[in-house]
């Protein structure tokens, strides 16, 4: 699969949105936009969806009216690639510098940590050819 598109903090908000509504038109998603606390005008709405038709994120069927959006790639597949270039811009390329940090910060808690320690334990006891990609 290709990698998901660059995308502004505005067309996150966007695809947010429509990965909540697993498909809908414009007036669908400055709904669900606004429930999120987002209050934009329709025709920003609009503007953001066509840009994110043309990079690619969403596709349009343009068989009826309104036109219906929906997003062309899975919600995790994005957070992950975004996540990875935050990790490679702000951290050098060193997750462990983000997880120290965040612990370091004491903002997470007590339930957050045994959760985070469980999927390491799980991690750790996988298969190598389970975890591809990952360094040793």
């Amino acid at each position: 699969m290709s990698r998901s598109p660059d995308l502004t903090a505005a067309e996150l908000r966007v695809m947010k949105a429509l990965w909540e509504l697993e498909r809908g038109t414009v007036a669908d998603v400055r709904a669900a936009l606004g429930r999120r606390g987002q209050d934009l005008a329709y025709t920003t709405v609009m503007t953001l969806l066509g840009r994110l038709a043309a990079k690619g994120a969403v596709t349009v069927c343009k068989e009826r009216e309104p036109f219906l959006y929906k997003a062309a790639h899975r919600r995790e597949l994005v957070l992950r690639d975004r996540l990875r270039e935050f990790v490679r811009e702000v951290f050098d390329g060193k997750a462990d510098s983000l997880v120290l940090n965040l612990v370091e910060d004491e903002s997470l808690t007590r339930e957050e940590l045994r959760a985070i320690e469980q999927r390491i334990a799980e991690a750790e006891a996988a298969p190598p050819s389970s975890r591809k990609g990952k360094k040793s």
